[in-house]
């Protein structure tokens, strides 16, 4: 009986998306006059996360700003972090979220509403 091996890496899994602020229906509402605002993403099989932000709008994705990234510093290292320094008088925007594991991409988008 011979056995196999797979030397397939798993997927990047995105487990949560963490701010201090609440989500009201898919939206997570921050009060106006804020001016940093931390995500928090939990991952598996993830190397490095990049951090988006997209205006919101028809076919804007072109318009997107890489606005930062995180990076594994060990092999049990799986919640990656971006603080956002915001530099505007308002938000509303699409923050997207890429994961990245050995070849592999997953992503995921939350929205951003300043009230």
């Amino acid at each position: 009986m011979t056995q196999e091996w797979s030397n397939t890496p798993a997927k990047p899994e995105i487990k949560s998306i963490n701010t201090a602020y609440p989500q009201n229906g898919i939206w997570v509402q921050i009060p106006k006059e804020t001016h940093k605002i931390t995500f928090h993403v939990e991952a598996e099989n993830t190397k490095s996360v990049l951090f988006w932000l997209i205006p919101t709008g028809t076919q804007t994705w072109t318009e997107r700003k890489l606005i930062g990234y995180d990076m594994r510093e060990n092999q049990n290292d799986n919640i990656f972090s971006l603080t956002l320094n915001i530099d505007k008088p308002y938000l509303n925007d699409h923050l997207y979220i890429q994961v990245i594991g050995e070849g592999k991409v997953a992503n995921d988008i939350i929205n951003l509403s300043m009230n």
